[in-house]
């Protein structure tokens, strides 16, 4: 049972997401500016900036102590906010919203409703004053440019990937995400980039020159060679401007490649400034941690939890599927009502011809049963409709068959709760 304090953070996403840093700076400035109080790396992107964040962060706790923030969280609300691998308590996000709750109803009564990822940035901003942190580093929610994170001055700014997502909010077009997510770039602040495609790389670098910001894409700055993948993780070597590496995660997926290489050129621009050698970087890449990321929950058959959750994204898993191997699995398959499920019924159809859909218990945002048989129908030739995402777990267990759930990470927690149980 939950704290009717927690509730009432949750309760302010009735007010739905609304963009612009006002409000986020007035109530920064009333908490006292703690985003002032400490160091920190500010990473975006369309896909791969959890994982990147996971990288960075395990690499600085190695010399520093470090804060992680990032959303949305699986399983607890506290998971959004960690120091040094420890999540943050309960009892401060209580006391937390019990202190702050007349602030945040008079902003309302002032201007609008600060919104739950407004609130919940503040929280883990003042949290991370509170724990003395050194560095923080900190994931873009939504965007880049009118993103709640976006009142802090990074020490480094990186831009992961640039897809198609969240059209009606950042733009129709690459080139406008690609603008809206190049939002984080700050006057002299290094940049980081992981993409490839042009035109967002143009809109980047324009950006990033504009605002005299030194601009870094890995795929000019590193050689890769020795690439090597399985079930538990990849491996290769790289050649970067400074030195060479010979890489070891504990995560796979030819996407987790561009990932790491953003969070060592990252780490090697922090070198120039604070104490991060070679072993912190292969030591922290190697011990990294980040969940429902091509996450296999049991080997035999395969039960497999990703949480890709828009087509590019979907795309990286049915690559590493297929590179490894898995043929016609069955998915398992929900989402939020914004994502594009033609495109991503479309992409699974490739390897799969099997998939159970299920619906999330988040009634305002999620697709319904009926609209998810149906899309499916036009790309699976098994399709099977379970309301309750515990019994749509169940009975792919039951068929002792390699499973694949993936399509949100509110999916990927009711399914952990749910694997707790059995």
């Amino acid at each position: 049972m939950e704290p009717s304090e927690i509730k009432y953070i949750y309760n302010l996403r009735r007010f739905g997401m609304k963009m612009g840093l006002r409000i986020m700076r007035e109530l920064a400035e009333k908490l006292g500016n703690p985003h002032e109080c400490f160091k920190s790396v500010h990473v975006g992107g369309t896909n791969g900036k959890g994982s990147v964040c996971a990288f960075v962060y395990s690499i600085l706790k190695r010399k520093f102590r470090t804060g992680l923030y990032t959303s949305p969280h699986i399983s607890r609300y506290t998971e959004r906010i960690v120091v040094n691998d420890k999540e943050m308590d309960l009892g401060y996000a209580v006391n937390f919203i019990k202190e702050w709750k007349p602030i945040i109803e008079e902003l309302a009564k002032e201007n609008r409703n600060p919104t739950f990822f407004e609130v919940t940035t503040a929280l883990a901003f003042q949290y991370f004053r509170d724990m003395n942190v050194d560095f923080a580093v900190v994931e873009v929610g939504l965007g880049g440019r009118l993103d709640a994170t976006n009142i802090i001055t990074p020490e480094i700014s990186s831009i992961v990937t640039v897809g198609l997502e969240h059209t009606k909010v950042l733009g129709n077009t690459i080139e406008d995400i690609a603008r809206e997510k190049a939002g984080i770039i700050k006057k002299g602040v290094p940049v980081v980039i992981g993409e490839r495609k042009k035109n967002a790389l143009e809109v980047i670098k324009r950006i990033a020159e504009r605002r005299e910001a030194k601009y870094h894409n890995v795929y000019e700055e590193f050689q890769i060679y020795e690439f090597e993948m399985n079930f538990h993780g990849l491996s290769f070597k790289a050649l970067s401007p400074l030195r060479e590496y010979d890489v070891k995660l504990p995560l796979t997926g030819t996407h987790q490649l561009t990932n790491a290489l953003v969070a060592i050129r990252i780490a090697e621009l922090l070198g120039e400034k604070y104490t991060i050698e070679k072993d912190d970087i292969l030591e922290g890449l190697k011990s990294a941690k980040w969940r429902a990321r091509f996450e296999i929950k049991r080997e035999k058959p395969l039960l497999i939890f990703d949480s890709a959750h828009n087509p590019s994204a979907i795309n990286m898993l049915i690559d590493t599927l297929k590179k490894l191997n898995v043929e016609n699995p069955l998915f398992l398959f929900s989402a939020l009502s914004d994502k594009d499920i033609h495109t991503i019924f479309s992409k699974m159809s490739e390897i799969s011809s099997r998939i159970v859909v299920t619906e999330i218990n988040y009634e305002k945002r999620k697709t319904s049963l009926d609209v998810l048989e149906n899309v499916a129908r036009n790309y699976f030739k098994e399709v099977r409709g379970i309301k309750n995402s515990c019994e749509a777990l169940k009975y792919c267990l039951e068929r002792e068959e390699d499973t694949v759930a993936t399509g949100s990470i509110y999916l990927i927690g009711e399914l952990e709760e749910c694997l707790r149980s059995l």
